[in-house]
């Protein structure tokens, strides 16, 4: 077959098919539970043990697509009898995933639609409140796709914080302890445009500073739920990258801690999950074609 009928046919084909059917979905799922701060003894902290205790839960969660951004927060007291529990936020066609929850989508591929997805909640406390004992449960979850023939990106955040100062009674450590399931997902399937990709991660910590002194007494960040849980995949090397551990014990002990010196707990906890797909519009496929048209026409001419 000669050049000019190799162009002619490859402008044919572009111009009567479409992008590739491809998609690529993320999904990120961190779940906490009976989270609790003990005494040296095992025994869990109560309100009673501190001379001074005040602090906020901070929620948010964000959903966006395509520059579009559906959001909600909520701030409340430490002490509330009610933790802040976010609006499920969605942008686009979401998949049918009840509000509050915290189980993966199965299949593959997960979708074929195009959205961004968030949801958060929180229950219970680290310590003791009156008579409710200590074990607090907080989850996280984001999910993003772009489906077929479209150039479209998705992209959720979602997390949990809590910052509280107190001023213990009497000298003691403190060990943090809970149980932390983690799961991610990224998947970008062959065929996907040119410049695809999907990205999963999570990232927890807990830091508790002696404000009195300006000293870090404990900064505890287990990969397992950080770095570790990084998956991503491109259209260069199509994937689907799943992180499910299972849920595990995590824990970690302060030094003493000293009564009468003030202290800050601050505690981090997010799930993102981005998609971007990118495929040729019609328009450039039709003028890629007329290109290769007119380049065979030329050849024809030249010949002539």
């Amino acid at each position: 077959m000669n050049t000019t009928k190799i162009l002619l046919a490859a402008a044919t084909a572009l111009a009567v098919s479409g992008p590739a059917s491809a998609s690529t979905f993320a999904s990120a799922i961190l779940d906490i539970t009976d989270f609790k701060l003990l005494h040296s003894s095992g025994a869990d902290y109560s309100v009673a043990n501190f001379s001074t205790l005040a602090g906020i839960n901070d929620a948010h969660a964000t959903a966006s697509l395509n520059g579009a951004f559906a959001n909600d927060a909520d701030s409340r007291s430490i002490l509330a009898p009610i933790p802040p529990n976010v609006a499920q936020q969605c942008l686009g066609a979401c998949m049918p995933i009840a509000a509050d929850t915290f189980t993966p989508i199965a299949g593959v591929p997960p979708v074929t639609t195009t959205y961004g997805h968030a949801d958060q909640k929180l229950t219970g406390a680290a310590i003791m409140i009156g008579a409710t004992p200590a074990g607090a449960h907080a989850s996280t979850r984001a999910d993003a796709s772009t489906a077929v023939n479209a150039v479209a990106s998705g992209n959720s955040d979602v997390g949990t914080s809590t910052t509280f100062r107190f001023v213990m009674g009497t000298s003691d450590t403190m060990t943090v302890s809970f149980m932390g399931n983690p799961y991610t997902r990224a998947l970008v399937t062959p065929g996907s445009g040119p410049v695809s990709n999907a990205n999963a991660r999570l990232s927890w910590s807990i830091n508790i500073l002696n404000v009195t002194t300006g000293a870090t007494e404990l900064a505890y960040a287990p990969n397992e739920l950080n770095a570790g849980s990084i998956r991503s995949a491109t259209h260069a090397a199509p994937a689907d990258l799943i992180y499910a551990p299972g849920a595990s014990l995590f824990s970690a002990t302060t030094g003493m801690l000293m009564a009468g010196n003030e202290y800050q707990i601050t505690i981090q906890h997010n799930s993102l999950a981005n998609t971007l797909q990118a495929v040729p519009e019609p328009a450039s496929l039709a003028i890629l074609a007329t290109g290769l048209l007119g380049m065979g026409f030329l050849g024809r001419r030249r010949r002539g």
